[in-house]
């Protein structure tokens, strides 16, 4: 059985504002639908969860092959057998002991941003902290200097902001130029760290021996993949939780009067508003998924943020429920493309949430402020997010 979505076009579904209604709209045609433009949506957890199992089947390399990235996109782009043998590296070093000896460094840089507005009793939480952090922490994983935080961001948002959704367009000419000038960078610290290791990630790939060692390409590939995909994601992760909290100030005080909240607090919050809401896949054979056939060669979007929001598996899906229980959430995605930083991701979100209600417990929207995404796109983030509170 096929199903068709007549009409449904999912770049016309309303998320500016409100991610409930957008979501909604992509679930609404069932848990597998064809749309207008003959893309395939998974919508609830069984369904993404059969794809995500089968990734023989569900191809990531076919889907993110269209992006046409200069370099190879380790491990996202790997299809089995290959995507393993760089996962059995990687996954040790983002492991989370290696998070956690990095962790006061992290906090430290947390609070300083922080403390950079408290006093001012205003913020804009995006441009002052939500965009600088992750690229400061991205600098200190690779053992990059800090001071290239607002060169790297550019070259990051520049490359995010002109990619094509789906892959369908032709690369602009923005793009290009700060695709070309990223790669340049990265590759000036690779021969840097190849001389001269330190006590860093990417020092660690780079003195790899023998089988094991990887092509200047691959290591090329995994830097770009880690500014791409672990930069935007992280920060749109603290402008969503920062907007949420301020239009739940019940659960923003439970949170601040109990700090042992702040990891369930923080895990709906990831529930419910996606930085990268949906995963492409291309069949390569027909496939049946929840009853329905995918013919091959589709083009299949895994829609975490819709099976995040499913009503079977969560009783209330559009809220943050503390009580609950653990439900789960597919925000990391699943199988063996699930997010390689998921470990580093959840702890940076954490200890800006920490150090920001330490300093700056109360707070709403600036008064005639509403905070906006753009859609389409392929990760989701606030543009900007005018807060104001109490001076200290």
């Amino acid at each position: 059985m096929t199903t068709q979505a007549e009409g449904f076009v999912w770049t016309s579904a309303p998320m500016a504002t409100d991610r409930t209604p957008g979501w909604r709209a992509f679930r609404e045609p069932g848990d597998v639908h064809q749309g207008a433009d003959g893309m395939w949506f998974l919508t609830s957890p069984e369904a993404v969860q059969s794809a995500a199992r089968r990734p023989q089947i569900f191809s990531s390399a076919l889907a993110y092959g269209v992006l046409q990235s200069p370099v190879p996109l380790i491990p996202l782009a790997i299809d089995p057998p290959d995507h393993k043998k760089y996962r059995t590296v990687l996954d040790p070093m983002l492991a989370p002991r290696v998070i956690d000896a990095m962790a006061e460094s992290l906090r430290h840089q947390a609070r300083e941003l922080v403390e950079t507005f408290a006093d001012r009793g205003e913020c804009d939480a995006v441009a002052d902290l939500a965009r600088l952090y992750p690229t400061q922490v991205f600098l200190t994983l690779f053992g990059m200097p800090l001071e290239d935080r607002d060169q790297f961001i550019l070259w990051a948002e520049t490359i995010i902001e002109h990619a094509s959704p789906d892959g369908s367009l032709e690369p602009a000419p923005e793009l290009v130029a700060a695709s070309d000038a990223l790669v340049k960078y990265l590759q000036g610290y690779i021969d840097q760290k190849r001389s001269r290791p330190a006590d860093d990630m990417l020092s660690r790939v780079l003195e790899l021996s023998g089988e094991d060692a990887w092509s200047n390409d691959e290591v090329l590939g995994l830097c770009f993949l880690f500014t791409l995909a672990g930069l935007d994601t992280v920060t749109a992760a603290i402008g969503f939780s920062l907007l949420q909290l301020a239009r739940n100030p019940d659960v923003r005080r439970q949170m601040v009067g109990d700090p042992k909240l702040v990891v369930p607090v923080m895990e709906e919050l990831l529930r419910l508003e996606l930085p990268a809401p949906m995963s492409p896949r291309v069949t390569t054979e027909e496939a049946e998924v929840c009853g329905h056939v995918i013919p091959a060669g589709s083009t299949v979007m895994l829609c975490y943020a819709a099976a995040n929001r499913s009503p079977e598996a969560h009783p209330i899906p559009d809220e943050i429920d503390l009580n609950a229980g653990d439900h789960g959430h597919l925000t990391f995605g699943s199988g063996i493309h699930r997010c390689l930083g998921s470990h580093l991701a959840r702890r940076e979100l954490r200890l800006v949430l920490e150090e920001f209600h330490k300093l700056i417990p109360d707070y709403d929207v600036a008064p005639g402020a509403e905070p906006e995404v753009v859609w389409p796109a392929g990760n989701l983030h606030l543009t900007s997010l005018p807060l104001v509170f109490p001076r200290r």
